[in-house]
């Protein structure tokens, strides 16, 4: 054995430098990407009692060869309402880290709350759910790689995850919230729940631990969740004006109507990463809004810059770079992503959407993620509907998912 471990390390050794090659992991090493939709990576009870399936999709660049790629697992945004693996906030990272020589695995998760007046302990046993699930999806990764055939020919010891939002606040808590900080009026038992923070979503056995994380526009219940001896690293980013998730902290209002719980956002986070010496790279964008590059192509670049630095360094064993640098052969451009456009709101009998067409382009939505309906075409009669706050989901003018909020009275 003493002559074949350093065999082994020797070939490993050579695999990185061959793939840190100062190209791979910063730049595109490919003009495509090749995807395996719906995979399923677990399942448990969702908020309603009924078992769900986990699905997430995976992206390779095409034409790739290398093994022991490093796997980027990104969580949508949704306010934990709602929200898809192929939304708008993460499609274009995805492929873009693709396109760098990343495995990229875009998952959903269980969304929903049961709303009520009280929303802290509904909010708080979404988020825990939400931390169950990708937490089995990079213990699928783990397992793949040990027992099915290392499908997408990962290195299993380097795992990330990032997420905008919502995705933002799982990253966070993933990485530094322990068992002995959930709090005592979040039930644990109730069926969805057990199993603590690794839950049982699936993929038991393997450890659920990450070499790093990608929150954007993310917060945390209490940033001295973060301690002396964490070693998760992580590259945040948070705009200073934005007026869904604070930057400081502040209490969390749900669609700017219903106070949920207060939280600490990246500022703090910052400030508690310094003071304990966690090591990350913090972008603040100056007027920026809710996940700021979105509608942004020029923010965009800047994020993906960044995240490229910081995982490239960490993927080959150098000092991560803060710093942005010019992405070769160029990003994949986001679209503009707009709100809907509905009128009148609030709404009586009747709302019009101007930009759908006479497809099925939009739906309807309570506050706890339940479909009421589809919207076929440009108005939508209303009259049926109890009074109260609802989601719209569909596209904009660009074709690009949006959301709006919309009162309905009558």
């Amino acid at each position: 054995m003493k002559f074949i471990l350093p065999a082994l390390f020797l070939s490993v050794s050579m695999q990185l430098t061959a793939q840190c090659d100062g190209n791979r992991y910063l730049n595109f090493i490919s003009s495509d990407t090749y995807s395996t939709t719906d995979i399923q990576y677990g399942s448990n009870i969702n908020y309603q009692g009924a078992n769900e399936s986990l699905l997430m999709d995976v992206y390779e660049p095409a034409g790739d060869a290398v093994v022991d790629r490093p796997v980027v697992i990104m969580c949508h945004g949704g306010y934990f309402l709602s929200g898809d693996k192929a939304a708008p906030d993460m499609l274009p990272l995805c492929t873009d880290l693709a396109r760098m020589g990343y495995v990229v695995a875009s998952i959903n998760y269980r969304v929903g709350i049961p709303f009520g007046a009280q929303l802290e302990v509904p909010y708080g046993q979404a988020l825990l759910r939400a931390i169950q699930d990708v937490r089995a999806a990079i213990r699928w990764f783990r397992k793949n790689a040990d027992t099915e055939g290392n499908t997408y020919r990962i290195n299993p010891e380097q795992i990330f995850v990032g997420g905008a939002s919502a995705g933002g606040f799982m990253a966070l808590h993933l990485a530094y919230m322990d068992e002995n900080e959930i709090p005592s009026w979040l039930d644990m038992t109730i069926p969805g729940l057990e199993g603590g923070l690794e839950g049982e979503s699936g993929n038991p056995g393997y450890s659920s631990e990450v070499a790093g994380i990608l929150p954007v526009s993310g917060a945390m219940g209490d940033s001295d969740w973060i301690e002396a001896g964490d070693t998760t690293p992580a590259c945040m980013f948070h705009g200073d004006a934005d007026l869904t998730v604070t930057i400081d902290s502040a209490t969390f209002v749900l669609f700017g109507l219903i106070n949920v719980t207060t939280i600490e956002g990246s500022n703090y986070i910052a400030d508690r990463m310094d003071e304990v010496g966690v090591e990350h790279c913090y972008h603040v964008t100056p007027g920026g809004g809710h996940v700021p590059y979105l509608g942004n192509p020029t923010e965009y670049d800047y994020t993906l810059s960044l995240m490229s630095g910081f995982l490239h360094g960490l993927v080959c064993n150098e000092t991560f770079d803060c710093n942005y640098h010019e992405i070769l052969s160029g990003t994949s451009e986001i679209s503009d992503y707009e709100q809907l456009n509905v009128y009148p709101n609030p709404a009586d009998n009747m709302i019009f959407i101007p930009h759908a067409t006479g497809q099925t382009v939009s739906a309807l939505f309570t506050l706890d993620g339940r479909k009421v309906a589809d919207i076929t075409g440009t108005s939508f009669n209303t009259s049926a509907l109890a009074e109260g706050v609802y989601v719209l989901h569909g596209l904009g003018k660009e074709g690009i998912g949006a959301s709006e909020r919309v009162i309905i009275t009558h």
